[in-house]
């Protein structure tokens, strides 16, 4: 990934850059909007061509109020920037935030205190959401473990050999103990195992072990896991799987002890709070050293204003998820230090192909030349991440093809891609977005909207809440265009499975990606694998089901007494080695 990038327009300056410049630095909450209140995203007079360009809407969207009593979205519907919201509601946070802080107690020494971008109800296992996975890995861990980097790395069992292509030999580490002072043993996997691959049991990250059909015990440090067929993915979907105790959730139950963590990782379960905070001890005993502070804090603060000014505040020694609009007050602050990494999370802007328009390739090979992508990464992520080369997947993801590249920026082609294909005048278009889910999300659909208004095609883009959001996906019917972010957790199978037939959430179908698909996911081989993958990145940058934007980057943010610290790939938080000079 790089820093800051040096940007240069192309010969025909997109939208994106004007508008950037003009509209999202001086916008204000004055634009007058239509009667059905859609408003311009810019204040310039709806006569200039600029404003036309930049053009986009939000619709039915409600939003929890900061203390101000504006959301962020309706600062969207009114037409107001996220910029100007971010750096008026960051004024507001500071003076509560530094206003309380001068009337507490000085900050708990041996406390590290961690600000969270998303939280979670629930603390089980059992749940999907990578905050979810987070949360749970301060106390429990899995057989084996991924780095920040994305590679796998030895965790509780410190080796492991496949027998055969469905029969694989765990070795486990020996001396580990629970929470409580009982030792882990081989009983506990199976325990586990046996469990999440329960049809009767609800567990989301079950799929991560599909094919899995049991766990054997061989001795107290070994255990065999079997497969129904090979299985290439087993040790990343195992990442994903905590190891529970079975004696101890025998004794109080699956539900007590999913309230209650009660694991073999370097962190100690104190108290939860849903929605607010999560407290614990370091695990003196932990197999891997103690950790480096004696307490650990996450406290859920999902504003991008109310994160920063409890870093600048001094109430939180680390923050994930600075938006971008705030770096800057971030960096003018030299006892602030700014982590950034390139995250498995590719974003990007799928259509229905199943019906018109998009289900003619010129209409999408027209709206992917429509955007400046180069444009997006400068003005909405300040140049961190990078732009995806023309596939679904980033250059750290096994099965990235360095043959492709991302499409240029060419709007007289864009226009002329839609006149072959029968709309000359355009046509109107709605992209269906969350607000929140990923770095910049409404602002980039804003752009994308922007510029695929300036060929013609008439683009407004609608924030969905998160329930909404759940019922459209499991139904398909996302609407023509929506934004999404996929993970790929090292591998192209976690971001490509959503484009074949067999996720049931798919709106482009083709047979051949479909069989290269599940070639390779049921080969060991791995040169065979890759050359399955790299065709599918192929298939997919010549049929377009999505427009390939952006690799994500994660940005955090510490103060400088903080080492240790480093913001992973896959959003989990690893705090084992984190300290906070006094």
């Amino acid at each position: 990934m790089s820093p800051r990038r040096s940007w240069s327009t192309a010969t025909s300056p997109s939208p994106m850059s004007t508008c950037a410049s003009t509209c999202m630095k001086s916008r204000s909450a004055s634009c007058a909007g239509s009667s059905n209140g859609s408003v311009p995203c810019c204040p310039i007079t709806a006569s200039d061509p600029t404003t036309r360009a930049c053009r986009g809407t939000i619709a039915g969207a409600t939003s929890r109020k900061n203390s101000r009593g504006k959301s962020e979205r309706e600062c969207h519907r009114r037409g107001g920037s996220m910029r100007e919201f971010l750096r008026t509601a960051l004024a507001a946070a500071l003076a509560v935030v530094v206003g309380a802080s001068s009337a507490q107690a000085q900050k708990d020494k041996d406390m590290l205190v961690v600000g969270a971008s998303l939280f979670t109800d629930s603390i089980a296992p059992t749940g999907g959401a990578y905050i979810t996975l987070s949360l749970c890995y301060q106390t429990w861990e899995p057989l084996v473990a991924r780095d920040s980097d994305d590679k796998l790395v030895p965790a509780l069992a410190e080796k492991w050999e496949a027998i055969s292509p469905t029969h694989w030999r765990f070795f486990l580490r020996k001396g580990v103990k629970w929470h409580d002072g009982t030792p882990f043993t081989a009983a506990d996997v199976k325990f586990t195992i046996d469990y999440v691959i329960d049809p009767k049991q609800v567990y989301a990250r079950k799929t991560r072990i599909a094919g899995v059909t049991g766990a054997e015990v061989v001795d107290d440090y070994t255990v065999d896991i079997k497969t129904a067929s090979p299985a290439p993915l087993l040790l990343r979907g195992l990442a994903d799987i905590p190891i529970e105790s079975k004696a101890h959730t025998e004794k109080v139950g699956q539900a007590e002890a999913h309230k209650k963590p009660m694991g073999t990782g370097p962190w100690k379960y104190v108290s939860w709070v849903a929605g607010d905070r999560y407290d614990l001890a370091a695990n003196e005993d932990y197999w891997g050293g103690a950790p480096a502070m004696k307490k650990l804090r996450i406290r859920a603060i999902p504003e991008g204003a109310t994160r920063v000014a409890s870093l600048v505040a001094g109430e939180t020694d680390i923050i994930e998820e600075i938006p971008v609009d705030l770096l800057p007050s971030v960096e003018k602050r030299r006892n602030l230090k700014i982590d950034a990494v390139e995250s498995s999370v590719s974003l990007v802007h799928t259509f229905d192909t199943r019906k018109p328009p998009f289900n003619d390739v010129r209409v999408r090979l027209a709206l992917d030349y429509a955007i400046d992508k180069q444009a997006l990464l400068k003005q909405m992520l300040g140049g961190y991440g990078s732009v995806l080369d023309g596939q679904l997947v980033t250059k750290a993801t096994f099965g990235y093809n360095p043959n492709l590249k991302s499409r240029p920026y060419d709007p007289a082609k864009a226009k002329a891609l839609l006149a072959e294909a029968g709309f000359p005048k355009g046509f109107e278009n709605k992209i269906n977005t969350l607000s929140g889910r990923y770095l910049s999300d409404v602002d980039i659909a804003n752009a994308v909207a922007g510029m695929m208004t300036a060929v013609g095609v008439k683009t407004s883009v609608n924030v969905v809440e998160g329930g909404v959001w759940s019922q459209l996906d499991r139904s398909r019917e996302q609407g023509p265009m929506y934004q999404v972010g996929w993970f790929s957790v090292g591998d192209a199978d976690f971001n490509t499975v959503w484009y074949t037939e067999a996720s049931k959430r798919n709106y482009w179908t083709n047979a051949e990606f479909d069989r290269l698909w599940l070639e390779a996911r049921s080969t060991m081989d791995e040169a065979a694998r890759l050359k399955a993958y790299n065709r599918m990145m192929e298939i997919m940058h010549e049929e377009l089901p999505s427009i390939f934007l952006l690799g994500l980057p994660r940005i955090s943010g510490r103060n400088e007494k903080v080492s240790g610290w480093q913001p992973s790939r896959d959003s989990l938080l690893r705090l084992h080695k984190v300290s906070v000079k006094p």
